[in-house]
């Protein structure tokens, strides 16, 4: 067994405590401004998420730990494979890599000295350190290579500890493995914050910690500021704090997404980074039913809206259990990066044009909205291209109508609603002032809801091409609480 002792992993904590000078950086990155190290994240703007793990293995979302080690069963090949990865985000004009290097589940990705919950584990045939192979890969390819790591950890026995330091501890003694074995690591992303009350996350304390190794490093916790960006206004608090930019996955920020944030008195500018994934049903893992990814048009839009205002984009693209991305994700993600000109790291256009698909700039209008909320629940989240967002209705019954910004010929209207929530539909073009109908569902089948997301898709493929400018979704059955998180059309 490599696991230490409770005891042991405080005293070794003291020590390297001891060994290491505070290098606390809140006070410094009290400004109005990017610090330099902000600075060189938004110059990066565009980069790859890497959703992989004993998910990928056990074809889930999320996990609770209590799968053996030895259900982790990458092939042979797999840190070839994890260079591959790396190479496409190169080709793609991505500038860095995020790797999910411990999920909520607590495996990691790496041979950690503090846990046999890792890639070293007896059980397992193919023993590759993941971080190293892509850290590695990245360092070959130009990429900056950058770490997610889950505060959760529901296999790890001493996070239940009642004192809450002993995990602290456990958490800055694999952070230490992380920060000090792979080279330098541009971001740290920190997720599950809202499993404990945030002081007990120590969050300075790790912060100084990791700058005592990695100064460079851009540190966030998810949900950052505690609200979505559609809610963020300038001065809000920051809930995880210090932050050295802003997380709310999976959510798009604003047109004019605000910048300076307070804490105790003191102002901090911090960028956004949103995360989306190139599944079009919205899972952050791979799994064998997830067949469908964001076309063009879509990816072209959702980097317009990510990018425009000093802010970046993580695009996830997880590998499968054979160390695969999918195919038509890749190719779509190259096509993009041939129209953006930023194909293997040439420079990002100094004035990104608006992208014209059919949904830009559409408009939307209903007939109920969910307590009356239009911030919240209007009709034009619906028509954003963020599925993070949606349409919600009030009644049963309703219906919304889309207005294109032209007429456009389109013959499938692809939706993704609310997990079973809506059953029988129907849609109606508008033709000199009329409501003419081009498509009525059948009831909907119940939906197998695979999706941690909690979405349902509904594909209303037309006998053959319409010419239309206003579109009327109609919802007939309903299970009571009818959403729509987009409309597509192709």
């Amino acid at each position: 067994m490599k696991r230490l002792t409770h005891s042991g992993i405080l005293m070794l904590g003291l020590c390297l405590g001891g060994m290491m000078q505070s290098c606390s950086t809140t006070d410094s990155n009290s400004t109005i401004q990017p610090t330099p190290g902000q600075q060189a994240m938004i110059d990066r703007k565009y980069g790859m998420f890497l959703h992989f793990g004993m998910n990928t293995y056990l074809n889930a979302e999320w996990s609770d730990g209590t799968a053996a080690a030895g259900v982790y069963a990458p092939p042979a090949d797999i840190a070839e494979q994890a260079a591959g990865w790396v190479r496409n985000a190169k080709k793609a004009g991505m500038r860095s890599i995020v790797l999910t290097t411990k999920h909520h589940d607590g495996f990691c990705l790496w041979d950690s000295k503090y846990t046999d919950h890792d890639i070293a584990n007896p059980a397992i045939e193919h023993k590759v350190d993941i971080v190293k192979a892509v850290s590695d890969a990245c360092q070959k390819e130009g990429i900056a290579f950058s770490v997610y790591y889950s505060l959760w950890d529901r296999h790890e026995p001493c996070y239940q500890d009642e004192d809450k330091k002993v995990y602290i501890q456990y958490m800055k003694n694999q952070l230490q493995e992380l920060m000090t074995g792979y080279g330098p690591v541009h971001e740290l992303w920190f997720d599950g914050a809202w499993d404990r009350k945030t002081e007990d996350w120590h969050l300075q304390e790790v912060y100084d910690f990791v700058k005592s190794m990695q100064p460079d490093c851009q540190i966030s916790t998810n949900w950052t500021i505690g609200k979505r960006p559609v809610d963020m206004q300038e001065g809000d608090s920051i809930i995880y704090f210090p932050s050295d930019f802003r997380l709310w996955d999976p959510f798009l920020p604003v047109a004019d997404d605000p910048k300076i944030y307070t804490h105790s008195g003191k102002q901090y500018y911090l960028p956004f980074e949103s995360t989306q994934t190139i599944f079009v049903i919205g899972n952050w893992f791979s799994h064998p039913e997830d067949t469908t990814v964001r076309d063009v048009e879509e990816l072209a839009d959702i980097f317009y809206t990510a990018t425009i205002n000093d802010n970046c984009l993580l695009l996830n693209i997880p590998p499968d259990t054979q160390g695969k991305q999918n195919p038509k994700a890749i190719e779509n993600i190259l096509t993009l990066a041939r129209q953006l000109g930023i194909e293997n790291g040439k420079p990002f256009p100094k004035e990104l044009k608006k992208p014209q698909s059919l949904i830009t700039d559409a408009t939307a209008e209903a007939t109920s909205i969910y307590k009356n909320d239009t911030l919240h629940y209007g009709p034009s989240y619906a028509v954003d291209n963020d599925v993070s967002t949606s349409w919600m209705s009030a009644d049963s019954l309703a219906s919304m109508t889309v207005n294109l910004r032209k007429e456009s010929k389109f013959q499938e209207i692809f939706l993704i609603i609310g997990e079973n929530s809506i059953t029988q539909l129907s849609i109606d073009k508008e033709d000199n002032g009329k409501w003419v109908p081009v498509y009525q569902s059948g009831v909907i089948p119940k939906q197998r809801g695979e999706s941690f997301m909690g979405y349902g898709t509904i594909s209303c493929k037309l006998d053959e091409p319409i010419s239309a400018q206003r579109l009327q979704i109609r919802i007939l059955q309903s299970n009571g609480k009818p959403s729509i998180y987009s409309v597509r059309l192709k």
